[in-house]
């Protein structure tokens, strides 16, 4: 048995959106992506929904290898939800994403925790810097911003 301290990383932003708390939040859904990331790609969804939901199972492309992530925590009430993401034998990512309400709209938390269990796995956490999570973070907003605002007007300051 190999006992190891864990390599990884992890990084959390808050983004302030003008849009209501459960409008951003039905958008964290691997089906609903493709409304609002452009070239967003999934291989197979498993759900008995049609929709995310806890265990919803679904599978993307991932640097020539194909990533399982798997729906360990769904609460559309409280808006909470964790993701893990496997690429077998490289890295373990772990997703929690919390949406809450404020004046006016919606504070949505994001926080990624990346964990390799290879030396190509943590060529990819070492790649997770902090300038390339803000970016990110900077994406989602524009992303998740023009998309709600292609659907609904903003919220009343």
């Amino acid at each position: 048995m190999n006992i190891e301290k864990p390599y990884r990383r992890k990084q959390t932003a808050t983004i302030q959106l003008d849009r209501a708390p459960d409008d951003v939040f039905a958008l964290m859904c691997p089906v609903r992506e493709h409304d609002w990331v452009p070239n967003w790609a999934t291989n197979s969804i498993h759900s008995n929904s049609g929709l995310v939901e806890e265990d919803c199972i679904f599978t993307t492309p991932a640097d020539g290898k194909e990533a399982t992530w798997i729906t360990a925590k769904h609460d559309p009430l409280a808006r909470r939800l964790t993701m893990y993401k496997v690429i077998p034998g490289d890295l373990v990512t772990r997703l929690d994403i919390a949406v809450d309400e404020t004046t006016p709209g919606s504070a949505a938390t994001i926080c990624y925790e990346h964990t390799a269990l290879s030396d190509t796995g943590r060529k990819v956490v070492d790649q997770h810097t902090a300038e390339k999570y803000s970016d990110m973070m900077d994406s989602w907003r524009t992303m998740i911003h023009g998309h709600l605002s292609e659907e609904s007007p903003r919220l009343a300051s």
